[in-house]
């Protein structure tokens, strides 16, 4: 679904700018827009999800005969594993950028207040990310992970693999006030913003058809299918143009007020801070 929703909205932006050719454009804008993510709310569910699938292994080894003293040592495993995640999740920051792939155009308005609307938008994918890492010469394996499961104290036997799909856009559009000073150009703007991204794990387990049952009780208590989110915002910015009147470097930064977000499980939220950096072409 956010495939199709980020074809749907990559459609409606090349309409724009189709449609804009044949209008008073005020510039183009060529870049990498960028938003950040909240996880502060996430760190908190990671010890939350770790320990609902280790209470789900007990309950299936509890049902497959072992005794509590047995379990109770396999156990330990997995809570050396959540006091390490924890430890390693406190050095990571809690904001994360996602840059994207996009640009804009500017269409000029004959107003006092407003000299232009502009539009921008952005997309990425995992597909992307491994292109440009097969053009750099360091090819992302595909699947990222494949090993072979082999635990004598349960007798399980076995092998797992692991990918990951992920897919993540943004369009915004907002209200342009310019002022220009021979080489260097300042932006006012305010308007809206749309941003939906999710991050699918893929995985692929044989453990036989004894522990099938497990394995998936497991799974299903880490919510693999909610690492998303989205959201609806009004923004506020002031961006930066550097060179000559019709082609310079541009940045803005933008402050996001949420008016509307879609809650999941992991609790990813959008952060504060948007922007947009690259190169504009104004005519």
């Amino acid at each position: 679904m956010i495939r199709q929703a980020a074809c749907v909205a990559a459609t409606a932006l090349g309409m724009v700018i189709l449609s804009a050719a044949v209008a008073v454009a005020g510039g183009l804008y060529l870049g990498l827009p960028c938003y950040m993510l909240d996880l502060s709310a996430t760190f908190s569910r990671v010890p939350v999800a770790m320990n609902d699938a280790t209470a789900a292994v007990g309950e299936a080894l509890s049902d497959m005969g072992f005794s509590p003293l047995e379990i109770a040592v396999i156990l330990d495993g997995f809570e050396e594993a959540i006091d390490a995640v924890q430890e390693g999740l406190s050095a990571f920051p809690a904001l994360l950028p996602v840059p994207l792939i996009g640009g804009g155009i500017e269409i000029g308005l004959p107003l006092l207040v407003i000299d232009g609307l502009r539009f921008t938008g952005g997309f990425l994918a995992d597909s992307m990310i491994r292109a440009v890492a097969d053009v750099a010469g360091s090819p992302i394996p595909q699947p990222l992970f494949d090993v072979l499961i082999d635990v004598d104290e349960i007798a399980l036997e076995g092998s797992a693999s692991m990918d990951i799909e992920f897919s993540s856009w943004m369009l915004s559009t907002e209200a342009v006030k310019r002022f220009d000073l021979l080489l260097l150009g300042v932006t006012l703007g305010g308007g809206l913003d749309v941003i939906h991204g999710r991050v699918t794990p893929i995985l692929d387990v044989d453990v036989g058809p004894d522990y099938a049952s497990a394995v998936s009780d497991t799974l299903a208590a880490l919510h693999l299918d909610e690492i998303a989110w989205s959201s609806f915002a009004a923004h506020v910015g002031i961006g930066f143009e550097v060179g000559f009147p019709f082609l310079r470097l541009y940045a803005d930064l933008r402050f996001l007020m949420p008016l509307s977000e879609t809650e999941f499980w992991w609790g990813i939220r959008i952060g504060s801070f948007s922007g947009l950096l690259g190169f504009a072409i104004l005519f």
